[in-house]
């Protein structure tokens, strides 16, 4: 009984200490994407700047239509395009892309949750 309080505490303390070491997607951004996708250093480097929603809006629709042509849905529901637009997107940003962005951005030890922050924080869909 006692190994199996002490195995319980020991995976409630990784959990809790996930939960609070948890980065925003602000913090990602300020830490490993902003040399590439600042609004002045975006066109540099050719990449979609924080908050330019017209520079996301045609990366949010190549990766929707990348999402239907691989999984065969109706494209009229919201809820279920905007997670396939979120994965195609953390797709891309865990592989990294033929211009140049490394995978995951340089942030290698970030997670995709973390990721699919900094992508919101970026394209403005929060």
């Amino acid at each position: 009984m006692k190994n199996i309080i002490y195995v319980l505490s020991f995976v409630m303390l990784l959990v809790f200490t996930s939960m609070v070491s948890a980065r925003t997607g602000k913090e990602i951004f300020n830490n490993y994407c902003t040399t590439c996708h600042s609004p002045s250093m975006a066109s540099v480097f050719g990449a979609p700047a924080a908050n330019d929603k017209s520079a996301w809006e045609v990366r949010k629709e190549l990766a929707f239509k990348r999402a239907i042509e691989k999984n065969k849905f109706n494209e009229s529901d919201l809820i279920i395009k905007e997670r396939e637009i979120l994965g195609a997107l953390l797709l891309t940003a865990k592989q990294g892309t033929p211009k140049g962005m490394p995978p995951k951005g340089t942030c290698s030890n970030c997670t995709d949750d973390e990721l699919l922050d900094a992508i919101k924080y970026l394209s403005a869909i929060n």
